[in-house]
């Protein structure tokens, strides 16, 4: 690309840029084209990208919006193509600056999509032997299996036999997509019952699930893990937390640690992690925060720690309503200023811009 400056350091000050400025570039030569879409120099953009502040997606009703600039100002509208094929748009999890999203319904439709890059991916169809019907529940997870360098498309659905009764009386099955493969494998009937929300990815070979047992006063919240190399479902322990009616809990990622988020009806919320992934005793609470009343009519079930921002605050989504930055060594708080370009009731996705191809599996 140039005689007199070395590729590397063209390379070192290309990964410095954002996926808007090194899209522009793409159309400057043949050259330039083939170096920015060169896997190794993906990966290495990744690996920069993943030091910055992430961008946000936001979510209103079955639109979503992105925003990537590093003040999250203002949104810009994305284009889906496919939505049509869907009675409602879901984000089924995200990895690596790729979305996937489906219904989370009956429609087998699933689609990957880089929103920095616009390109997406329609999967396959699953073709599972049980059909999805009025009684039914799909959930979701989306993950890079670092061990074979792929990303994976996890799929379950559950039919129930009693619903409202009995939630553990159920039909399953689950089917994983390979991306490097270019099929669905089933690995069968799944143990345990799943929460709604799409699986989160741990940064490994591990995928994440709130679940749960019984229904009411009766039932209980697990943690429930995917090993993507061993194909096998498992039971995390949790912190050693007094449980009552009034504690909800979430599961998420924080600085790579898998994290338990426990809010209580009373505006406190207490984020433990696990500093040693499988190791029961290395769980450590890590923050109390105690939430602002100015947050008004939210119901502390929604409440949502999302992230922590590179100087250490910590995002906070009430709902639809209002994002919070909580400054930890401060305990102060601080609402995020609307955002142009988007409706003032959405939810929130982190990501990070990335270059990552939902056609090309090597690029984690």
């Amino acid at each position: 690309m140039s005689a007199n400056i070395p590729s590397d350091i063209i390379s070192d000050i290309l990964t410095r840029l954002p996926v808007k400025s090194l899209t522009r570039f793409k159309s400057v030569s043949k050259s330039m084209l083939a170096f920015l879409g060169n896997p190794e120099f993906v990966k290495q953009h990744l690996k920069r990208a993943n030091l910055k502040n992430p961008n946000l997606v936001l979510k209103h009703d079955s639109k979503l919006f992105y925003v990537e600039d590093e003040e999250w100002s203002k949104a810009r509208r994305l284009p889906l193509p496919f939505s049509l094929c869907l009675e409602k748009v879901e984000i089924s999890g995200s990895c690596n600056g790729i979305l996937c999203i489906s219904d989370q319904q009956c429609n087998q439709d699933i689609f990957l999509l880089n929103p920095s890059t616009g390109v997406f991916k329609h999967l396959p169809f699953s073709g599972f032997d049980i059909a999805a019907v009025e009684n039914s529940f799909t959930t979701m997870g989306f993950g890079y299996h670092q061990a074979e360098d792929d990303y994976k498309v996890i799929r379950c659905v559950y039919i129930y036999d009693k619903p409202f009764i009995d939630i553990d009386s159920y039909e399953c099955e689950a089917r994983v997509y390979s991306l490097k493969a270019g099929e669905w494998k089933d690995i069968g009937a799944i143990p345990y019952h799943l929460g709604y929300k799409a699986a989160i990815w741990l940064g490994n070979d591990f995928l994440i699930w709130k679940a749960t047992i019984g229904l009411g006063r009766t039932g209980r919240y697990l943690i429930v893990s995917y090993d993507m190399s061993k194909e096998e479902f498992k039971e995390i322990p949790q912190p050693n937390v007094n449980y009552n009616d009034e504690l909800h809990m979430e599961v998420s990622v924080f600085d790579g640690l898998l994290s338990t988020f426990y809010l209580s009806k009373y505006d406190e919320a207490h984020i433990w992690s696990m500093k040693e992934y499988g190791v029961t005793d290395s769980w450590e609470l890590r923050f109390v925060i105690k939430l602002p009343w100015r947050v008004e009519n939210y119901n502390y079930i929604l409440l949502k720690p999302l992230t922590i921002l590179k100087n250490g605050e910590i995002l906070i989504e009430a709902g639809e309503k209002a994002r919070i930055l909580h400054d930890p060594k401060k305990d102060s708080y601080r609402i995020i200023n609307p955002i142009r370009g988007v409706p003032r009731r959405f939810l929130v996705t982190p990501i990070v811009g990335s270059l990552v191809s939902p056609f090309d599996y090597h690029q984690g």
